[in-house]
């Protein structure tokens, strides 16, 4: 009976962590539609970077703190005529970013645009719902942009 119990908490104290981590299952913190053509011309957004969520108690093999809603979550069409959609983060820190797209992949990055600032390229993306969390390396929140372009190559 003791080994049932202890598997228990074991699962319901697991259950507890999961259901703080990141997941796309959970509404954004800002919705929006948009469409590749919009996108042609940078597009950005204000939110505040980071969270109490460590994603590496999350099960990834990244650094970063997020929230465990997208802090975006937008449906985007017209994708299918554009070779590239570029997902990106300034900060007044140094800032994530964790993206699952369309297709239900996921992708992180920390520094690839610039020192303290991350980039995804996806190519070739698919129209449909991206969540987007913009995160911190550290465990403080700062100020930050999101901005989202589409290239034709």
């Amino acid at each position: 009976m003791k080994k049932l119990l202890a598997a228990a908490a074991i699962l319901l104290g697991t259950a507890g962590l999961a259901a703080a981590c990141p997941a796309w299952q959970n509404a954004g913190v800002q919705t929006g539609y948009t469409t590749g053509q919009d996108l042609y011309s940078p597009n950005s957004y204000s939110v505040v970077a980071g969270g109490s969520q460590n994603l590496r108690n999350c099960g990834w093999n990244h650094p970063g703190y997020v929230i465990s809603r997208p802090d975006f979550e937008f449906q985007i069409d017209g994708l299918h005529q554009y070779g590239r959609l570029e997902i990106r983060a300034v900060g007044n820190c140094d800032t994530v970013l964790l993206v699952n797209d369309a297709s239900g992949n996921w992708y992180f990055d920390d520094d690839s645009y610039g020192n303290l600032n991350p980039a995804i390229n996806l190519y070739r993306p698919s129209s449909g719902v991206y969540d987007i969390w913009v995160g911190t390396y550290g465990p403080n929140t700062c100020g930050a942009t999101l901005q989202m372009e589409t290239w034709y190559n």
